[in-house]
């Protein structure tokens, strides 16, 4: 048994039945609920190496480049491709994991790789799985995507990729009826651009399951007067709103001069109305976004930069218990899941960015590592993270 004491947020010590004899002294480390990625492409993620560079930095590029790759990998290409990202996020503490699911891929490669990925690492992660039209439903093959929607835990959409408004709305409508007959809830990529849509506005309107409100960018365009009343809305209607900073800061206001819209939702607003929100980080080293590591601690510290939001302790909650709520809707994860942070707090944590100190699932520890570092002044030495 591994006995693991002097944590703090966790009452007692933690014990872990694993056969060894090991005690480990947590120093006052904190120990939190493991993390939730709320959206993320784990299908072309680690695929920059692939598609190349984006060099527009424009959306429209990174889903052209994606595209011409995404047909050239066989089912079991893109589940090796996931099966690392999902390592990769298991090391930063995500064990609940939210990933879109290209409909558009050949013979629903992507939605097949992710629904064996999601069986064969289920001891290791909850992976939920969105039918996600990335090219848009018409676009494509309507009836793949009515396919994809039957297999799949959740309803993706993306209005924004049809060639025209009319277009966009009948996707919408497509996916409210989907979602009254199957009873599964509705996940879906909207206004997301940098100008507004009222995409969101008509989703809200129809008949429809649950609803998560992915991106919501344009709202940083809007007036005052107008996204008080989408606010309003999205709080009537129950809606979850998922946010992921680090892949819309940098493909969002390509086309702007100075001043440069920031290309994030409005966080703090929602937040303040009481509305659900959660994070994702989206893409990682893909030409969506070619940096990020899996790391869903780093869109949190974007996102409290961007958004101004105070006080910092309380921001875990994105990609806790908010994430927990909105994840629900679609299928029970499991709650026994620690993170032992590198950290004596949420502030420590977010000022160093430290890797996880440890991650226990189900009673397993899956992933550690421990800070360190020294510096050295005239034979004397220092740990810089002693010093904060």
């Amino acid at each position: 048994m591994t006995i693991i004491k002097n944590t703090s947020g966790f009452s007692g010590v933690i014990t872990i039945n694993d056969g060894e004899n090991i005690v480990i002294d947590a120093e006052g480390r904190l120990a939190v609920p493991s993390f939730y990625d709320m959206h993320v492409h784990l299908e072309n993620a680690l695929t920059l190496k692939y598609t190349g560079e984006n060099e527009s930095g424009t959306l429209t590029e990174a889903v052209e480049k994606w595209a011409k790759v995404r047909d050239t990998l066989s089912k079991e290409d893109i589940k090796v491709i996931m099966k690392k990202a999902i390592i990769v996020e298991l090391y930063n503490g995500v064990t609940h994991i939210r990933t879109h699911a290209d409909t558009c891929s050949k013979n629903l490669n992507s939605v097949k790789a992710a629904l064996e990925v999601k069986e064969e690492m289920r001891k290791y992660v909850d992976l939920q799985v969105v039918a996600f039209p990335e090219q848009g439903v018409f676009n494509c093959n309507p009836e793949e995507f009515i396919r994809a929607i039957q297999i799949s835990d959740i309803i993706g959409g993306k209005p924004d990729g049809e060639d025209s408004e009319d277009l966009g709305k009948e996707q919408l409508r497509l996916i409210a009826e989907y979602s009254l007959k199957t009873g599964k809830p509705i996940d879906v990529h909207i206004d997301q651009g940098d100008e507004l849509t009222r995409f969101t506005e008509y989703l809200l309107s129809l008949k429809q399951t649950h609803v998560a409100l992915s991106h919501l960018t344009a709202l940083h365009s809007a007036s005052n007067e107008y996204s008080n009343r989408i606010l309003g809305l999205i709080k009537k209607k129950n809606a979850s709103v998922i946010s992921s900073p680090l892949t819309t800061v940098y493909l969002n206001a390509r086309y702007d001069s100075y001043p440069k819209r920031r290309g994030v939702t409005r966080i703090r607003e929602m937040l303040k109305r009481g509305i659900n929100v959660c994070l994702g980080h989206d893409d990682f080293q893909n030409p969506f976004f070619p940096l990020g590591f899996g790391d869903i601690i780093q869109a949190l510290y974007l996102g409290i930069l961007l958004e101004q939001i105070d006080p910092v302790d309380e921001v875990i909650s994105l990609i806790t218990v908010n994430s927990e709520r909105e994840f629900s809707y679609a299928t029970k994860p499991s709650t026994d899941d620690l993170v032992i942070l590198d950290a004596k707090s949420i502030r420590e944590q977010l000022s160093t960015l430290a890797s996880r100190f440890m991650v226990i699932r189900n009673n397993k520890v899956i992933a550690k590592t421990n800070k360190s570092g020294e510096v050295i002044l005239d034979g004397n030495k220092f740990n810089p993270y002693s010093l904060i």
